[in-house]
């Protein structure tokens, strides 16, 4: 090969480089069946946990206001066993939680880690967003060991009440107790080995991630870049009205003072509690008229105002959810011919980084209705209420805490799909380069900030005028 003949091959090296570098797209990996299941399982299961918190603390609000102002209705209802029937499962579904959460975030950590090598291999010019890389920040063996280290928790917390049960007592020295201990401290033992072995596979996942790592330092630079040039060379657009994020500053406001106004019935309310039994262990107080029906009074009023913020709350909400899915779809419409554009930053971050209202959707499935399902069944089991009138009430909440998840995690898995597909389009119309949820957040403060100081500066101007 003559000296003429490698110049010209360098250069087209060269040249062909270059053209892969100016290629280099941030995307949306698109999710397969398992990864899309296992991310949004972790996300329901998350929200299960705080609704089912939210929901017993509010159970727990109707049983005082119940007992304080409407003492008769509540006790022919039972209300009061109905809700101590609920205490022993809230326990379980706790230790079932704090298991079920680091296991299915290794589900999703390990699928993440999956898909995203098989999308590096097929599509080397394409680099996941920084939403998708941020999905290794954890790896799968490190949730097994969460996971291993919560029943290790459990059984020593069970198998340390039974040993001293045993101890101090000599009818708790039976075959059932004795075998419980046993059982726990084989868990610990079993923890301490399987702690070491997930060490091991902690260290090749490392690499794995290692490998994924290094790819995307050489890429993303070259990738940003490249978006930044087709950005300055798109012709400027502005976007339609209701893609701007002041479009929902008006919900949210309402949405804001709904939250506030939830906080101060709340603490209202307490008031009615703290003046009837200031503490757990005084005794319950009574006063003359017209301080005890003041204090029947706040407490039910109280009540009835928790109840009626909520589902005022609960309106907007709704009301939000409805307005994200009609940006959504106006945002497709938008870039649906495919044209290059540039549009403000902020209108881009939004569009891209914002929560979305299926997510909301099958989170609030799982949050705000399957708990209370699962508190009737509980309470129905609990007490005679289960046996006596078991009913519509029981079928009903069994129908819920069926068809709840299953509802939940299609809606979940329908919109990561969606996502995926959506936001690509508005990637590809726009080049938005690589943003996340930490710059989105510092460029809302910034504005924020620019806006106050515009506002004082007119505020100082208008006397003068």
């Amino acid at each position: 090969m003559t000296a003429r003949d490698r110049t010209v091959r360098r250069r087209a090296e060269r040249a062909r480089a270059g053209r892969e570098l100016r290629d280099l797209r941030f995307v949306e990996v698109p999710e397969t069946h398992a990864s899309a299941f296992a991310r949004t399982a972790v996300g329901l299961v998350n929200a299960f946990a705080v609704g089912a918190g939210a929901t017993w603390l509010l159970l727990l609000v109707a049983a005082i206001v119940g007992d304080e102002a409407l003492g008769d209705l509540s006790r022919a209802l039972e209300f009061d066993e109905f809700l101590r029937a609920t205490v022993l499962p809230l326990f379980g579904l706790a230790a079932v939680l704090a298991l079920a959460i680091p296991l299915l975030g290794a589900l999703d950590a390990a699928t993440a880690l999956r898909l995203l090598e098989r999308h590096v291999t097929a599509n080397p010019g394409q680099v996941p967003s920084a939403a998708h890389r941020g999905r290794l920040a954890i790896l799968p063996a490190r949730h097994l060991r969460r996971a291993v280290l919560a029943v290790a928790v459990i059984a020593m917390a069970v198998g340390g009440f039974c040993l001293l049960f045993a101890l101090v007592d000599d009818e708790g020295r039976t075959p059932v107790v004795w075998t419980v201990v046993g059982v726990s401290a084989a868990l610990v033992v079993a923890w301490l080995v399987v702690r070491s072995l997930l060490l091991g596979v902690e260290e090749g996942q490392e690499a794995r991630r290692a490998e994924l790592e290094v790819g995307w330092a050489r890429s993303v630079v070259a990738a940003d870049l490249a978006e930044e040039r087709r950005r300055e060379a798109s012709p400027v657009a502005d976007p339609p009205a209701l893609l701007h994020p002041r479009f929902f500053e008006r919900v949210d406001r309402l949405l804001v003072i709904a939250v506030c106004a939830l906080f101060a019935v709340g603490a209202i309310w307490f008031v009615s509690v703290w003046l009837r039994q200031p503490c757990k262990r005084c005794d319950e107080r009574y006063f003359d008229e017209p301080v005890e029906r003041f204090i029947d009074g706040l407490s039910l009023w109280g009540g009835v105002a928790i109840a009626g913020v909520l589902v005022i709350t609960a309106a907007l909400g709704i009301a939000r959810l409805a307005m994200m899915r009609r940006v959504e779809l106006a945002a497709v419409r938008w870039v649906a011919d495919g044209g290059p554009r540039r549009a403000p930053e902020e209108v881009a971050d939004a569009l891209l980084l914002d929560p979305r209202a299926g997510r909301w959707a099958s989170s609030a499935i799982v949050a705000a209705i399957m708990p209370l399902a699962l508190f009737v069944i509980a309470g129905l089991a609990g007490t005679d209420l289960g046996t006596a009138r078991p009913g519509v009430a029981l079928a009903v909440a069994v129908a819920v805490v069926v068809a709840a998840p299953v509802l939940a995690t299609s809606v979940g898995m329908a919109d990561l799909r969606a996502a995926a597909r959506e936001r690509n389009l508005l990637r590809a119309a726009l080049s938005p380069g690589d943003p996340d949820q930490s710059s989105l957040a510092a460029r809302r403060l910034a504005e924020q900030r620019r806006r106050s100081k515009r506002d004082r500066r007119a505020q100082r101007r208008a006397p003068a005028g």
